[in-house]
């Protein structure tokens, strides 16, 4: 369809829940971006960002207005049919966890080709203490096949209601020097590696304010 491979263009479903979710995040979950500037980057990129709770693809959704965000979630959501029809109205790419799904990463490079973002949690689901400690590959697979940018957003503590949180954009990760070649296991492992220390920096920079649970 034309309007999917259209980055900018809105669609109906999506900007209704997301004026939604602005009012909800204002009234129980408010939420401060810094470095706003980090989401001026032009589509198609890679979003990815550490994972505390359920509330962070939606206040990622709600911080960033420039575009439509493709979500890679679990399969799981798709449940019901009621589910599955929310989803897929807000463009979430279903995904089998901790297991090969060819799938879900030809549906991912599909939206990266289309010129989308696409929103990417490496963790693979909730974790708390060192972010990225434990991360799948596919976060670095799919940046090394479509060579896209790697947008890095920090989520400093997990999300409480009626608490403020603060979400770091931090510049996109460089690894030109491992896209020159081949996307083998030692490159990805790399770029997996540098990830995992970009994300320790960033702990150990906002560390006072990490909610370690």
């Amino acid at each position: 369809m034309a309007s999917e491979r259209t980055p900018g263009r809105k669609t109906w479903f999506y900007q209704l829940a997301r004026r939604l979710l602005v009012v909800f995040s204002a009234l129980v979950y408010p939420c401060k971006l810094l470095n706003p500037e980090g989401f001026s980057l032009d589509a198609p990129y890679i979003l990815m960002a550490n994972h505390q709770s359920m509330m962070d693809p939606l206040l990622l959704a709600v911080k960033l207005k420039k575009y439509e965000i493709r979500f890679i979630g679990k399969r799981e959501l798709t449940s019901s049919k009621t589910l599955k029809w929310i989803v897929e109205h807000l463009h979430m790419i279903s995904v089998s966890r901790h297991a090969s799904d060819l799938a879900a990463m030809r549906a991912a490079g599909e939206a990266l080709r289309q010129g989308h973002v696409l929103g990417i949690f490496p963790e693979g689901g909730r974790r708390h203490g060192v972010p990225m400690e434990t991360m799948e590959s596919g976060v670095s697979l799919l940046a090394l096949r479509h060579r896209v940018p790697l947008l890095p957003v920090y989520i400093i503590g997990r999300p409480r209601p009626f608490r403020r949180t603060r979400m770091f954009v931090a510049p996109p990760l460089d690894y030109s020097d491992l896209a020159a070649g081949t996307a083998d296991k030692a490159v990805t492992d790399a770029l997996s590696q540098r990830i995992k220390a970009l994300y320790l920096d960033l702990q150990n920079k906002y560390k006072s304010d990490t909610i370690a649970i």
